[in-house]
């Protein structure tokens, strides 16, 4: 399967691509995390460690530190551009001391086994050289008992119109990496522009 070329970092090493993909995305970033937050709560959670994988600029974790107060988040990705505007946003935010953006590669994650409480994975399954493997690092970060929450985009005619969608993972495609994957067991939902897997 054919990766698109944001996968090796020539677009987001670009100061200025950085800048204006972080301002064309904030409101839809900042939506998932209102979403991921509701979710969360939803299923007891009030404090741990949550990680997102494939950050980013942050916008969803700044929304996800002011909700869960007594949390850490924790962001990684390889981008050092977009990695400084989420650091800066959370010093901004007054949100220093509990969020912090790190440069790691999603196929060989930095930390220990069951080292987080919730792994949020958003827009990154199309991106990346090797989904699977990074499937496998997000279920071995997470606890046993911790929750799961992965988004990216489906391939579907809107490809014709954005070439974000070219290289998008049909559903059944995602299933099929999933099941290829260690994750544990989850269900799957879908919509027009997303899939969806969460445990």
């Amino acid at each position: 399967m054919k990766r698109s070329p944001l996968t090796h970092g020539r677009i987001f090493d670009d100061e200025a691509f950085a800048e204006r993909y972080a301002e064309r995305h904030q409101n839809m970033v900042e939506s998932f995390g209102h979403e991921y937050a509701e979710k969360l709560t939803s299923r007891g959670f009030d404090r741990g460690r949550i990680i997102d994988v494939g950050c980013g600029f942050g916008g969803m974790d700044i929304v996800l530190a002011r909700q869960f107060a007594d949390s850490e988040i924790v962001g990684i990705d390889l981008s050092d551009p977009l990695l400084r505007l989420a650091n800066r946003s959370a010093q901004a935010a007054g949100l220093g001391d509990r969020v912090r953006f790190e440069k790691a590669d999603v196929h060989q994650i930095p930390y220990e086994d069951g080292s987080f409480d919730a792994v949020i994975n958003t827009n990154m399954v199309h991106l990346v050289d090797n989904p699977v493997q990074m499937l496998d690092e997000i279920e071995r970060i997470l606890v046993p008992d911790g929750c799961l929450f992965i988004a990216d985009v489906r391939r579907s005619w809107i490809g014709l119109l954005d070439k974000t969608f070219k290289s998008a993972l049909t559903l059944d495609e995602a299933k099929d990496l999933v099941d290829r994957s260690n994750i544990r067991g989850g269900s799957f939902s879908s919509s027009f522009l997303w899939w969806r897997f969460e445990a």
